[in-house]
């Protein structure tokens, strides 16, 4: 038979002195950021890579300028295409911005 000790922490439950670690949450703009900066990067070396490939025989300062659009296009895409998923996961997982509590 268990002494009165081990019954009252039975009963008392967890040590209360014992911290417990919360999980860890990704803030929903943490990620609609990362995926839109990490997606915006990637477009924008796609983008690099199809305004070399697909240079023209035009002067140099033209190859330069379209090279220059083409990664401006190729990283403003990744950056909508990166913060549609990372919101979309936002979502899908139910995880709310916390409300800030003034006090």
């Amino acid at each position: 038979m268990p002494n009165t000790d081990e019954r009252q922490r039975a009963t008392q439950g967890p040590d209360p002195t014992q911290k417990e670690v919360p999980d860890r949450q990704i803030d929903p703009s943490e990620s609609v950021t990362l995926f839109a900066i990490a997606l915006g990067a990637i477009g924008a070396v796609v983008g690099l890579v199809a305004g070399i490939v697909f240079l023209s025989d035009s002067a140099f300062g033209a190859a330069v300028l379209n090279c220059l659009i083409a990664v401006l296009a190729g990283g403003s895409a990744g950056v909508v295409a990166g913060g549609t998923v990372g919101a979309a996961i936002g979502v899908m997982r139910g995880v709310r911005v916390p409300k800030q509590v003034d006090g």
